[in-house]
């Protein structure tokens, strides 16, 4: 075995470990979200490509080859994959379906005819280069690269659709998908020229599975707030310091390798470069360990405030009820338990629903809404606020708003916490407008505030639980970081999309829906 080919197979066997261990840790984050599933499957056909290829390529004899390299054929169904995760990501999967059905249908019915005869797809193997064994294309290989370029072409279209035409967000995770998929281009046909009889040295390649550390970002860049990553990275940290043992030992034959390969190769080059790096991971590890512990204990400490202040307020009311003999001021006594308790019920549902992270779509209930009728249910119930503090209110109603079918509790329940950040972080005498407006697919929602503001380094996070701004903390010292986090979860399961904007500290803030209209 040349040494060219040794450091090729082990590039690649670390390319696709590492993307293991993505699809991996993104499942963990959280394995019943559509995205996370098809990225872990998106990793795994590429593992399993990698082995088989490896296999293929390592091995002498031509026909044991051949067979390995037919397993490669999964490679159909990671761009598969991929699409759905991207659509997924994006909230495109209905808009798409149709055009998802067509990618299955083809790549079932691809796998479908090159297995039936699988010389269509590859003939016995022969040497490339430094390689004992290649792809020898079949007659109709040529079907399988087609399929994957226009499927990839095709994703790739939408998610450059959603950069030029998304929010901020949507803009920067659509960035970490086409950075992703133009890296598994460019690596990726590489592997495919010398298929083709292009005479050209395959090392670059080895980079391939790279690609996945970027997709795996975008997924999970603006939820790294979330309490799921804290609570499984202890377990994922521990198989990936496993991992890493592996990957040192791994080194170390090759640094062996090069040793006795290379006249006067420094022998204590590699390994001094592995002991840093290992230091740097070990470091990392330990600082995510420890800010998983702090985050458990605030959220701990700010729960436990939370339900201590109405526990005390009824704890309080109750004593002075055993004395209090006026029938109108028991009445009142009464009254204010009714509202403690009731606060303790809020509480505890929304403890709940963070605790699903995810409610499934069956506990929707869809009807036709007026959302012009619900945001002036929700202006109304908040007059006293709006009087106590002098802030103008202003509605804007787009002419002939739509009905959109939507679960009237859940969607009131969004749009209230957004009408309720836009009164609490505005000071006295400021102003809140309520915009509603519509075009022939979507229909917007606008709360624009001239309130306390949001850095624009703190933007990306505002959705994320548990996060509160640095001003809003000390606006607002009893709120839980959560209102956010739960107006999001509720309109993504209805297929829009939330989104902030702010031009700074004390210049107000926006907070924008988009609902999807029928047609």
């Amino acid at each position: 075995m040349s040494t060219a080919l040794i450091i090729y197979t082990v590039g690649y066997g670390l390319s696709a470990l590492i993307s293991a261990c993505l699809g991996i840790f993104v499942l963990a984050r959280d394995p019943k979200k559509l995205t996370h599933i098809a990225f872990f499957l998106t990793c795994m056909c590429f593992v399993i490509f990698s082995v088989s290829y490896l296999l293929g390529i390592n091995t002498s004899n031509h026909d044991l080859s051949r067979f390995y390299l037919v397993i490669t054929l999964i490679n159909i169904l990671t761009v598969c994959f991929n699409a759905t995760m991207a659509f997924s990501l994006f909230n495109k999967l209905n808009e798409q379906k149709w055009g998802l059905v067509a990618v299955y249908t083809g790549a079932v019915a691809l796998l479908a005819f090159f297995l039936q005869d699988t010389y269509r797809y590859v003939l016995s193997s022969k040497p490339y280069d430094y390689m004992p064994n290649f792809y020898n294309m079949g007659p109709y290989y040529w079907l399988f690269v087609l399929y994957f370029f226009v499927v990839s072409g095709y994703f790739f279209t939408v998610v450059a659709h959603q950069y030029a035409t998304g929010n901020e967000i949507t803009k920067k995770r659509a960035g970490y998908f086409m950075l992703a998929f133009g890296w598994a281009y460019i690596f990726g046909s590489i592997g495919f020229l010398p298929i083709f009889h292009f005479n050209i040295d395959l090392m670059p390649s080895v980079l391939l599975g790279l690609y996945t550390i970027p997709l795996a970002y975008g997924v999970l860049k603006y939820d790294l707030m979330d309490m799921h990553i804290f609570a499984k990275r202890a377990f994922l940290y521990g198989i990936g310091t496993a991992l890493l043992g592996f990957i040192i030992v791994g080194i170390n034959i090759l640094n062996n390798i090069l040793v006795k390969s290379i006249v006067g190769f420094p022998h204590w080059l590699i390994p001094f470069i592995s002991a840093l790096v290992t230091t740097a991971i070990a470091h990392y590890v330990w600082m995510q360990l420890k800010s998983a512990d702090a985050v458990k204990y605030e959220f701990i400490n700010t729960i436990s405030h939370k339900f201590r202040t109405p526990l005390t307020h009824i704890r309080w009311i109750a004593e002075e009820l055993r004395t209090e003999t006026a029938s109108e001021k028991r009445n009142q006594y009464v009254d204010q338990i009714q509202y403690s308790s009731m606060r303790l019920f809020e509480l505890t549902n929304i403890v709940m629903d963070v605790a699903q992270n995810e409610v499934d779509d069956n506990f929707y209930r869809i009807t036709p809404v007026q959302v012009e009728e619900l945001l002036q249910f929700i202006k109304d119930n908040h007059q006293d606020q709006i009087k106590r503090k002098d802030i103008l209110v202003e509605m804007i109603v787009g002419e002939n708003v739509p009905v959109i079918e939507a679960d009237k509790t859940r969607l009131q329940f969004a749009l209230q916490i957004l009408f309720e950040n836009a009164l609490g972080y505005t000071p006295e005498h400021g102003k809140v407008i309520i915009s509603v407006q519509h075009n022939d697919h979507k229909l917007y929602i606008i709360f624009k505030d001239s309130g306390i503001g949001i850095e624009q380094k703190e933007i990306p996070f505002m959705f994320s639980k548990f996060y509160r701004t640095s001003n809003a903390r000390r606006a607002d010292t009893e709120g839980m970081g959560l209102g956010l986090y739960i107006a999001k979860n509720i309109i993504t399961k209805h297929h829009g999309d939330i989104w902030v904007e702010s031009d700074g500290i004390n210049k107000g803030a926006s907070f924008n829906i988009s609902l999807p209209l029928k047609g």
